[in-house]
């Protein structure tokens, strides 16, 4: 019976001493960096898009001409916006995407993969232009693709949580042969 009170005693003990008075004037910001939590609740991370996306676009041209366009996410490449409000870091990760392009006339015309890499390599000027954009979209410009002998397909890049967007006419000739024009306030300038 001895044995039972001497260890209840200590066990009271223990428990009155653990009642967190050595915390009640710590902040929470202090709290969570003695138990190293602190940047796991002051980072907010997403990813756009969340998961892997894939569009198809297959068509048939009056002149010939058949286009088929596929436009994915890199899901390995990313642009990363970086901003702290209310004492969190925010880090929006926005994927690139690319794009493979298949052009047939008879044969294969033009098969390329498109991406952001494409263009600097094509002129070097757009390199700066497209550091901190993502391709937004790839579609063909029916309307100049059928008045001409040519496939014309419409490529933007955009700056992730802007409206800054630039706008290029990838131009394929029936040989495979290609050129980039840069749109610039809806008239074709080639930089």
């Amino acid at each position: 019976m001895k044995n039972i009170l001497f260890i209840l005693t200590i066990v009271s003990i223990l428990f009155l001493g653990c009642d967190g008075k050595d915390r009640v004037y710590k902040s929470n910001t202090d709290v969570l960096k003695e138990h190293k939590l602190l940047d796991s609740f002051s980072e907010d991370i997403k990813y756009f898009p969340e998961k892997y996306n894939e569009f198809k676009i297959d068509t048939i041209l009056s002149n010939g001409f058949t286009v088929k366009i596929k436009s994915y996410t890199d899901m390995e490449s990313s642009y990363l916006n970086e901003f702290k409000a209310d004492n969190i870091t925010h880090k929006h990760f926005y994927r690139d995407s690319k794009a493979t392009i298949v052009v047939t006339n008879n044969g294969i015309v033009f098969d390329k993969l498109i991406d952001k890499k494409t263009f600097s390599e094509f002129d070097n000027t757009f390199s700066e232009l497209l550091k901190d954009t993502n391709m937004n979209g790839v579609w063909i410009n029916e309307e100049k693709s059928l008045l001409n002998s040519n496939i014309t397909i419409n490529v933007n890049f955009c700056k992730p949580e802007t409206d800054q967007c630039e706008f290029f006419n990838l131009i394929i000739e029936k040989d495979g042969k290609y050129r980039i024009i840069r749109i610039i306030d809806e008239v074709e300038k080639k930089i």
